[in-house]
């Protein structure tokens, strides 16, 4: 089975989400780079500085300043970062449809509804990073083993 590697990137103005989220890998004993952000830009500088792997982004949709739509439009819009393929996920307290229609109308790859707890969230990241592990992106290395057969 392939495992998961590089950082889990996470964007939410609320600080408390960060301990939830490292909470609920613990449950999983998944042992990953956890990179908090509490505001779009910031994310933005790092992912256009850094040459670490990135599995996955998941970012707030409702935050001040930039926010989740407007950072997922500004990465689609620079071709360095829309390059690399980083799933990107939006995690929230709630959607609207217009923003599902306009969320997924950027390449969005999954809106995912915050859980109350810590053994919902651990279920529902699973379930995320493990369809990601054995996704393959175009910036891959790996895609002469596409006939592998995986065991979740």
């Amino acid at each position: 089975m392939k495992r998961l590697s590089g950082k889990i990137i996470l964007v939410d103005d609320h600080h408390f989400e960060k301990d939830f989220l490292k909470m609920a890998l613990e449950e999983l004993s998944i042992h990953v780079d956890l990179e908090f952000f509490s505001n779009a830009e910031s994310a933005l500088d790092f992912l256009r500085q850094t040459r670490e792997n990135i599995f996955l982004i998941i970012s707030d949709m409702n935050m001040p300043g930039l926010n989740g739509l407007d950072f997922k439009r500004t990465i689609d819009g620079d071709k360095a970062l829309r390059i690399k393929s980083v799933p990107f996920i939006f995690s929230s307290s709630g959607a609207t449809k217009r923003q599902l229609e306009e969320a997924y109308d950027y390449r969005l790859q999954g809106y995912f509804i915050k859980p109350q707890d810590v053994k919902d969230m651990a279920k529902q990241l699973e379930l995320i990073i493990n369809y990601w592990i054995v996704s393959i992106r175009p910036d891959t290395e790996e895609l002469g083993d596409q006939k592998s057969v995986y065991k979740l």
